[in-house]
């Protein structure tokens, strides 16, 4: 019975802080010819845009937020609002392909607080940005 104590001891993992990503001095720009590369700070500041606001932390919405700014909305995915169990998302991920790298993000929904990456575009035509099954977009 003592040893099943000693497990409790020791170190504890510490969480780390998530810090606020203040807005840019300048504004980034859209370019709608541009590569996800050239659009991610933009991307990054429709997504800081969106976590500082008050939506609800969905698909819908976050969908918007990022086809209000200007990318393609036949060329986003959106993770599912709620889990195979009928649980609220923790995280919605939505995505923005263009060309063959995909826009990223996730944006967290106790906190808040967001990612956004470019990364290339997977699957067997390189042409999926998120895996598994995606939530339809309207």
């Amino acid at each position: 019975m003592l040893s099943g104590c000693a497990l409790l001891e020791g170190p504890q993992p510490e969480t780390p802080e998530r810090t606020e990503t203040a807005a840019p001095e300048t504004p980034p720009e859209f370019f709608p010819e541009g590569s996800a590369e050239d659009n991610l700070p933009y991307f990054t500041e429709v997504l800081r845009t969106f976590s500082s606001g008050e939506e609800p932390v969905q698909g819908a919405p976050i969908v918007q937020a990022v086809a209000d700014a200007g990318f393609d909305r036949t060329a986003m995915q959106v993770s599912f609002d709620q889990s195979k169990t009928s649980l609220p998302a923790d995280n919605i991920f939505v995505s923005v392909r263009i060309g063959s790298d995909c826009l990223i993000g996730q944006v967290i929904a106790a906190d808040r607080s967001f990612v956004a990456k470019n990364e290339p575009a997977v699957g067997p035509a390189g042409d999926i940005c998120l895996i598994g099954q995606t939530a339809p977009i309207g």
